[in-house]
């Protein structure tokens, strides 16, 4: 079987990535930049072009032999330190950014105003970035660029330069006919699975150092199950997991085992694990802690969309085609509930016609 993790991805990777695929009429792109740290030199007015071109690695921007951009001018803004008990990135995703992301979030989101496919999704995964970008930030940039040294100002694009005592990045957002789209390397499912998992854990954080994880790992099989019993059938030919094995009629629930799950238990199971996983992102900040109202699911949760594109992406890939159910399902601990708090794990099986995808959920 193979995992669907290729390597560690930060979650602006992450969300560069998603942005890319919910959002195909826009580019975003980020770069690392290098400007002198906040506590070395203080910034009380905005660096100069030079300074600027400098410090946000210009002119390589966008993708393709038109995505060099130069700055012609530059203004600056504080960002302001948030209270102590504020998740920037979590309050952003909902429409409420904390002091330090107000500005970069009105930024953001005015220029994704016209955006036609712009929905709650996006939206959600832009206040996100912004909430992230100027997490522990102290200084912002709103730089305006030309395509050419000393060009015309671009006033169809958004360049943002945010500083921190560790880190400078630039956010680059412009239409997709400014930044023509090129193949992507990562463009693979076990890619935006990784990416989706990474966010999930942002969102399903159990403690200061500890998170939900989510292990996606493919197979394959050769069990016919165009049969009147395709479960039997799945059992008898399966070759398992060496981890996890289907339960029979004697084992115990609390066994390392799956059981099996019809197409109503599945979705069922399915909706009360969303609707846990929003209740445990809120529970990290105190921005709900009065709000006894029933949150819109998907709404404006961020952890919804990516746990519904986790899915999608795993039905897709063992299915072959989107919006079709598996075939089969068994679990363990489904729907998702102690997991969420760091106690024990869960587990979810699922079999298409040739393929299947093992979901291994730990706290």
């Amino acid at each position: 079987m193979t995992a669907a993790e290729p390597h560690h991805i930060d979650p602006l990777e992450a969300v560069e990535h998603l942005f890319a695929l919910w959002l195909p009429r826009r580019r975003l792109a980020l770069v690392g930049g290098e400007a002198p740290a906040s506590y070395e030199e203080e910034w009380t007015t905005a660096p100069s072009l030079a300074e600027v071109s400098d410090y946000g690695a210009f002119p390589s921007t966008f993708a393709g032999p038109d995505g060099q951009r130069h700055p012609v001018a530059v203004e600056r803004f504080d960002i302001e330190d948030p209270d102590e008990t504020s998740s920037g990135p979590l309050h952003a995703s909902w429409g409420l950014p904390d002091e330090g992301a107000e500005q970069a979030y009105a930024f953001v989101s005015e220029f994704l105003t016209d955006a036609t496919e712009s929905d709650r999704r996006d939206r959600a995964l832009a206040g996100y970035l912004a909430g992230y970008l100027t997490a522990e930030g102290t200084d912002l940039l709103r730089i305006t660029v030309a395509a050419e040294p000393d060009g015309p100002a671009l006033d169809d694009e958004l360049h943002l330069l945010v500083r921190s005592h560790d880190r400078t990045t630039r956010l680059a957002l412009a239409d997709a006919k400014a930044a023509p789209a090129t193949p992507d390397a990562n463009d693979t499912p076990e890619y935006r699975i990784a990416c989706a998992t990474t966010l999930l854990s942002e969102f399903l954080q159990i403690n200061n150092t500890d998170a939900v994880t989510f292990e996606v790992t493919f197979g394959t099989h050769d069990v016919d199950l165009n049969v009147p019993d395709p479960d039997a059938a799945f059992r008898a030919g399966w070759a398992g997991d060496e981890d996890w094995l289907i339960a029979e009629e004697d084992d115990d629930e609390t066994d390392d085992v799956l059981w099996a799950l019809d197409a109503a238990a599945l979705k069922a199971a399915l909706t009360e694990s969303e609707q846990n996983m929003v209740a445990a992102a809120r529970a990290q900040t105190l921005v709900w802690e009065f709000d006894s109202t029933t949150p819109e699911i998907p709404g404006d949760e961020l952890v919804s969309w990516l746990a519904r594109d986790l899915l999608e992406t795993i039905l897709t890939k063992i299915t072959g085609a989107p919006g079709t159910p598996p075939t089969l399902a068994y679990a363990k601990n489904l729907p998702l509930e102690s997991v969420l708090s760091g106690e024990g794990d869960s587990c979810l099986l699922l079999v298409g016609a040739q393929r299947t995808a093992l979901v291994y959920i730990s706290g």
